[in-house]
């Protein structure tokens, strides 16, 4: 991995800042729809409630390997 310099690693840090919090979204509403489905017994389009336990667990793991990355890359920029 290359070394970046400070005004790289500010906009990519701001960039993955931003993916960051538009993934925040989607996790709710994927886990409230989870929450609603499975207390109504009912599924949207087909979706069981699983599914939407499983569409928010999958945006939580993109975002803790998004923010794992920006760790390793301070890291390596301190060395």
């Amino acid at each position: 991995m290359t070394r970046m310099s400070d005004e790289e690693y500010e906009a990519e840090k701001k960039k993955v800042t931003r993916y960051h919090n538009i993934i925040e979204i989607p996790v709710l509403i994927f886990l409230f729809s989870g929450i609603i489905t499975a207390a109504l017994n009912m599924t949207i389009g087909g979706f069981t409630p699983i599914i939407w336990f499983v569409l928010s667990f999958w945006c939580v793991l993109v975002i803790i390997c998004m923010e794992i990355t920006m760790t390793r890359a301070a890291l390596e920029r301190k060395k």
